[in-house]
Order: C-alpha cells, then structure tokens, then sequence
C-alpha cells in the first residue's frame, strides 16, 4: 500500500494527508476495478461473437476512436489536471476555475479540428471494410470521439480538484448498460457495424453521467482572468505537453497497429488488440489508484512546497509501482495460457506469446509512469519531449524491420524494444534532476523475491492437470510474495503505520488481519535490527 510524504512536519497533518490521497486511491480503484471487469466481459463477449477476423476489424476501430480522443485532447487533459491542481495548493480555486474554462475553451476548437480532417482523409481513403457503410460508420465515429474526448478532459478537471466521484459513477453505470446491450446484439447475431454503434452509445453515455456527477461533486468553471506568470508557463506547458502527446500517440501500439493491418491480417490486429486489452487491464488492476492520484496530490505538492517535496513523493510512488509491476509480470506470465483459453476460447490461442510478453514488460516497466508525472509536475516536459521523439524513431525503425517479415512476434518485438529504450531515457533524464527518487537497493532485493516467487508458482501448476491451474499459480505466487517482501525489508514503519489504521476500520475482518499484521510488523523490526 503506497505511501506518501506529508507536507506539514507534524504527525496529524501526515496522518490526513495520507488518509486524503488513500480515499482517493480507494474510489478511483474501486470504481475501476468494477469497470475493468465489466469491460472484459464485453470484449471476451465481442470477440467470441465475431470471431477473430471480424472481431481485428472491430479492434482496429475502437482503436482508431481512442487515437482521434488523444489527438483531440492532446496537452489539455495533463495540463487542466497539472495546473488546477496547483492552484488549488497555491490557495487559489478562482485560478482554478479560470484556467479550466480557458481549456475547455480550447478542447471544444481542438476536437471541431481533428473530427474535420478525419472526415476529409476517410473521404479520400475510403477504407475497404466500411464502404457497405461508409457515412453511418463515419457519423458512429463522430459521435464517439466527441462524446469521449469531452468527458475525458472534464475528468481532468475533476481530478485537478482532486474530485474522482465523477469519473467513478460514470464509468460504472455505463459499464453496466453497455453488458446489456452487447447481449442484446450478440442475441441478434449482429455485425460490425452494430457492435461499434453500441461503443459509440457507451462514450455518449459516460459524457452525460459525468455531466451530471461533476455537476453534484466539483466546483464550477467560469470565465476569468489567469495571473500572466501562471499564464506563461501554461502556455510553455501546453505546447510542450501537446508535442509530446502526439508523438506519444504514434508510439502507443500506433506504429504497429498500422504495419500489422498493412503487412499481417485483420485477425493479428485483433490478436494485438486482446493483448493490449488485457495488459491495460492487468496496469489498471494493480496500479489505477495511484496512477490516477499521483499527478494531482504531487502537484499539489509542488505548488506547496517545490521540487522538493515532489520528489520524496516520486520515491514513494515508484517502491509501490515495482511492487504491483513485478506482481504483474509474475502472475502474467505463469496465469496468461489458462485465462486466455477459458475466457477467449480455442481460437484465440495463438494470442498467448504475446499476451505473455507484453504482460511481462508493462510489469517491469511500470515504474515510468511515475516518472512521467514527475517530469510533468516540475515543468520538465522538455525532456519528456527528446525521450518521446527518440523512442518514436526507435519504434518506427524496429517496426518496419520486423512486423513485415514476423507479423506478429515482430509487432511484438517492436514494441518491446521501444519501450525498454524509454524508460532507459527516462531514468537517465531523472537523474539530472534528482538522485534521490529512485530506491534501487531496495527495488532489486524485491526484483529477487518477485523471480523466486514465479519459478514457485510455475512449478506447482505443472504439476496439476486441471484447466484452472492459472488459479493456484497466482494464488501461490501472491503466498510467497506478499510476506518475502517483508523479510527483504522493502516495506517502511510509515507503511505498517498506515496499513494498521485501515485494518482497524475494518471490524472484526481488520482484528484477524491486525494480528496478522503485527506478526509481519514484529518480524519487519527484526530485520532491521
């Protein structure tokens, strides 16, 4: 369980702090957890339903929806978050407010752009697989980006203010709906073309649920003046920060989505599409909490108290990140085979290398995204810029080499390859501004007992012959990492700390893991001694 350094030196200011960031942890995770879970039944539900050609046409789709949002939004979603969060620990929410009516001000015009120049382009190419329903599919994809690019950047208001109500009631309810209505379609032996209706009626949905929270939860955007100093360094941030999304768009999965629809077939696409998903999936699972807090509360942060404070922030952000990566990457890999076959079927089977690899990497290289929220928070977008436009090179080069002749191990590889060559950049970047953020020792004693764990929980679900072996293994991976870690002395007296204050919420559940608890706690002081 993360914790966090305050920002006043007494005890009862640390204490609210973390039980602050802690019940935004628990609604954002809880909230999404529900929306995973719900999510994944509707994409295991496509994808049995169309099959693995349609259901890479379909991906492909979806795919290109959620590329036209982050062009849509580009900087505006990172910078509302950013800088209303750090106005409101300036002591300015009048700043705030000024600042998010300017934005979305800004995100209207940007997504007016971006549904324009897809029009012309669709236009143009007319794709293949649409030209049965080349206008409607067009309008569907209309309606999704707009819907979704909205809610996303009135999300990122809501959460400058450090309001996740919204996103979380939103989500859920939609996700719900949207169960309902892929029966209905799978019931009818729909096609395509109902399938990305019904996406395109879950991202309007989610905009209007989320109107109607932020409305109840978070303070209101009106128009008003922004200090010129703030406005200055707005400015710098946006058009850095817009830069480096964009170019951050082309090496998310892009490069290789294109290649595999150009060079491989519509059935890798899908492939492709399912390891994403279930990688995504896997991040959101064991990270979403923190991943979704970190910016705003180290914002804050910084707009309290400097670059300082931001870093202890970021130390205590990337123990809990390799912590949760390294559970990812062992439960992954010992757990993909069974759960792909059980919930995807026999034919999607040949997804499996690559769900595993993928699975493996995004574990061990969770870590950036505290570092990327660093780098942001203390206006060092810059050298996010120079990372991003080498690691885009880098992707670029390494997929024309390999998807052509590989296919899919070759997206594969590619993507691998980018990714390990970022967080290089990353780390070497972080290191001109601070050497203190990174807890190394401690990270490659957990690293240690992560690689014992999995060669354990690999061993004992080769020797049982039921189809839900990936059960036991992740079971007995989680038996002897959770207390190894302990004994490696990777968890702090402010985490026991913390972790007693919400077991003792818990009635008579929290007694029995109080003692548990202290057992761990008795054993840790041992180890230090």
């Amino acid at each position: 369980m993360p914790c966090f350094p305050s920002l006043d030196s007494s005890r009862e200011s640390d204490v609210n702090q973390r039980l602050a960031v802690l019940r935004s942890v628990t609604i954002v995770s809880v909230s999404t957890y529900i929306e995973y879970a719900l999510g994944l039944i509707v994409s295991i539900w496509i994808a049995r339903a169309l099959g693995p050609t349609v259901f890479g046409q379909y991906a492909f789709v979806v795919w290109l929806c959620g590329w036209l949002i982050v062009c849509s939004n580009h900087a505006l979603t990172t910078s509302s978050t950013k800088f209303i969060a750090e106005a409101d620990g300036g002591d300015a929410p009048e700043v705030a407010s000024h600042i998010a009516f300017r934005l979305r001000q800004i995100q209207h015009l940007s997504s007016f752009v971006v549904v324009v120049l897809f029009v012309l382009v669709t236009l143009i190419v007319q794709p293949h697989d649409w030209m049965q329903n080349l206008l409607p599919m067009m309008a569907i994809i209309i309606v999704a980006v707009v819907a979704k690019s909205n809610y996303a950047m009135l999300v990122a208001i809501a959460k400058g203010q450090q309001h996740f109500e919204p996103e979380a009631i939103a989500t859920v309810v939609t996700g719900v709906s949207g169960i309902g209505l892929v029966i209905a379609a799978t019931l009818m032996h729909a096609g395509l073309f109902a399938f990305v209706a019904i996406f395109a009626i879950a991202c309007l949905t989610l905009n209007l649920l989320n109107r109607m929270a932020y409305r109840r939860f978070a303070q209101l955007i009106v128009r008003g003046p922004i200090p010129e100093s703030v406005s200055v360094r707005l400015k710098r941030h946006l058009r850095l920060t817009a830069v480096l999304v964009l170019l951050n768009s082309f090496k998310s999965r892009t490069i290789e989505t294109f290649l595999l629809n150009a060079f491989a077939s519509a059935a890798a696409v899908g492939y492709f599409a399912i390891a994403g998903t279930l990688t995504n999936g896997a991040v959101q699972l064991f990270s979403v909490g923190l991943t979704s807090t970190l910016l705003p509360y180290m914002a804050k942060s910084f707009g309290h108290s400097g670059t300082e404070f931001a870093s202890r922030f970021l130390s205590e952000a990337t123990r809990f990140y390799w912590c949760m990566g390294l559970a990812i990457a062992g439960i992954g890999l010992v757990a993909t085979p069974g759960i792909v076959t059980l919930l995807y079927g026999s034919r999607y089977v040949d997804a499996i290398p690559a769900i595993q690899t993928i699975l493996v990497l995004a574990g061990l290289l969770l870590l950036g995204n505290g570092i990327s929220a660093f780098q942001t928070v203390v206006d060092r977008q810059d050298d996010r810029v120079r990372i991003t436009v080498i690691a885009l090179v880098v992707n670029a080069v390494l997929g024309l080499l390999l998807i052509p002749p590989y296919k899919l191990q070759g997206a594969v590889m590619a993507y691998a390859g980018t990714r390990i060559v970022e967080l290089g950049l990353a780390i070497y970047y972080l290191r001109r501004v601070t050497k203190s953020a990174l807890p190394v020792a401690a990270m490659l004693r957990l690293f240690a007992v992560g690689s014992l764990a999995t060669t354990i929980a690999w061993f004992s679900m080769s020797v049982t012959t039921s189809s839900y072996a990936f059960i036991i293994g992740a079971a007995v991976f989680t038996l002897v990492y959770a207390p190894a870690s302990v004994l490696v002395g990777y968890w702090t007296n402010e985490d026991f700390h913390l972790i007693e204050m919400i077991t003792k919420r818990l009635g008579p559940v929290g007694r029995i893991a109080l003692r548990g608890l202290e057992s761990l706690r008795r054993l840790h002081q041992r180890m230090l001694r």
